[in-house]
């Protein structure tokens, strides 16, 4: 009996101790699994994660660390390039950016927060690498590894011989030169100092012999030639520089950054060359005046006015909100349809010169044009042609984006808020007026309200409402030819 009693004993003891052990055993591999799979997690499945995807082609997660690492270094360089040009406070600004910039770069690998404009730009560079084919752009790894150095050569020595900007065709040089004058001459006018071309006075000694003009610098000592090999020793040292800074803490390669960066680039670069050199350096433009009010009651009226036989320009520089243009009486000057708000170039090219348009609403209120000349292939300044090869890139990568096959959940569609009117790039400024000693000449006063004090509230385009049913504005009056 005794002895049975010890054996049960020592069976439930045994029988204790291997559930103990199994126990063990089992929070042992709880705990072996939750650390395996948060390694495998950390270290396989964050990586790898797609964040988009572009015609087949995955963007992953590790892929974003690397690329986000390159684009917040050149942000903080960037900030620190602008404060070496400043000094002061703005300069301390400035470091405190670029600071802060580096300081990210620290989090970005093994993060899940993503910039959506980073993958919007690595999306983008998906789009011209696929697109480079239908325009003939060919770029090999070769190619692309000596563009990446080139980043780094000094500006004045380039490895890399820049692509040569489009020829600019004679009649578009002569106008630029036509507005280049028309401006320096509308400057000096303002100034009062003296036009080009006109006789100048000429700066003589008391003796009656011409003092010299002062020259700066030395014409006869002409600039060295940089060296090729010295400008490749110092590419490749700030190459290296740039490696130590980046690569290591961004676990990138160098094949990673020719591959994510370096040749995307370059595509983008020779993309926009073959699609910015096909943009015509003509286009059709008209020449027109505007009066830009809150209202379309006002507008009505002013409309009346205008056909009716007043001066447009009397009505602009009494009406119209548009600080900018109304000293002018409304002038635009010549522009092209890319110019101006898309309603506003609907129908003032519709108009024949002479003609006024009934008012039209933009997002910046009522408009009336006036259409004075037109021209159907008229050379484009700078500023137009600058603008129309902005607006060809961006409608072919448009088409490009209707045409692939993207997937993310990172695309933001930026919401466009319309700002103030901004006149096209050629309307004429106003010259402030130089007073003439002189009787003053009388002229008859303007039927009307009188100008409203700058600053006021009912000097804003908009002026809010005063009451429930406001009264209706009243425009001033332009007598006609003839009243």
């Amino acid at each position: 009996m005794g002895q049975a009693q010890r054996r049960s004993r020592r069976d439930q003891e045994a029988r204790f101790q291997r559930l103990f052990m199994l126990s063990m055993i089992g929070l042992v591999g709880l705990i072996v699994l939750i650390l395996g799979g948060g390694v495998v997690y950390e270290y396989i499945i964050k990586p790898n994660a797609v964040v988009a995807e572009v015609n087949g082609h995955e963007i992953r997660r590790r892929d974003y660390w690397k690329y986000q690492s390159v684009v917040l270094y050149n942000q903080a360089r960037q900030y620190e390039s602008f404060a070496v040009q400043t000094q002061g406070d703005q300069q301390q600004q400035f470091l405190q950016f670029a600071a802060s910039f580096d300081a990210q770069r620290d989090d970005v690998w093994g993060s899940t927060d993503v910039s959506s404009a980073t993958i919007q730009q690595m999306i983008e560079d998906q789009l011209f690498l696929d697109g480079a084919d239908s325009l003939g752009v060919l770029v090999s790894d070769e190619e692309a590894t000596q563009y990446a150095l080139n980043q780094f050569a000094p500006p004045d020595a380039p490895l890399i011989t820049p692509q040569p900007s489009p020829t600019i065709i004679p009649a578009r040089a002569q106008a630029a030169t036509e507005t280049a004058e028309a401006l320096a001459t509308q400057q000096s006018l303002a100034l009062g100092t003296p036009v080009a071309g006109t006789q100048q006075a000429t700066l003589v000694a008391e003796n009656g012999t011409p003092i010299a003009t002062p020259v700066t610098g030395d014409p006869a000592t002409p600039g060295a030639t940089p060296n090729l090999d010295d400008s490749l020793r110092a590419a490749e040292a700030e190459y290296e520089i740039f490696q130590d800074n980046v690569f290591e803490d961004a676990n990138m390669s160098q094949e990673d950054y020719i591959r994510l960066w370096a040749k995307p680039q370059l595509v983008r670069q020779q993309v926009i060359h073959e699609i910015t050199s096909q943009v015509p350096q003509t286009a059709e433009q008209v020449n027109a005046q505007h009066i830009l009010v809150a209202t379309e009651d006002l507008a009505n009226q002013l409309y009346a006015q205008a056909t009716g036989g007043a001066d447009f320009g009397a009505l602009a520089r009494a009406n119209s909100t548009d600080a900018v243009t109304a000293a002018t009486g409304g002038q635009l000057g010549w522009f092209t349809r890319l110019e101006v708000d898309p309603a506003l170039a609907e129908a003032a090219f519709a108009l024949e010169p002479g003609q006024i348009s009934e008012p039209i609403q933009t997002d910046y209120g009522w408009q009336i044009v006036k259409v004075n000349d037109k021209q159907e292939d008229r050379p484009l300044s700078d500023a137009q042609y600058q603008l129309a090869t902005d607006e060809a890139v961006e409608t072919w990568i448009d088409q490009q984006r209707e045409q692939a096959d993207i997937s993310s959940e990172y695309q933001t569609t930026p919401t466009v808020t319309p700002g103030a009117f901004a006149p096209p790039a050629g309307a004429p400024t106003p010259i402030p007026a130089t007073p003439v000693p002189g009787t003053p000449t009388p002229v008859e006063p303007v039927v009307g309200p009188q100008p409203v004090t700058p600053g006021s509230p009912a000097a804003s385009p908009v002026a809010p409402p005063v009451s429930a049913s406001p009264a209706p504005a009243t425009p001033v009056v332009i007598a006609t030819p003839g009243s």
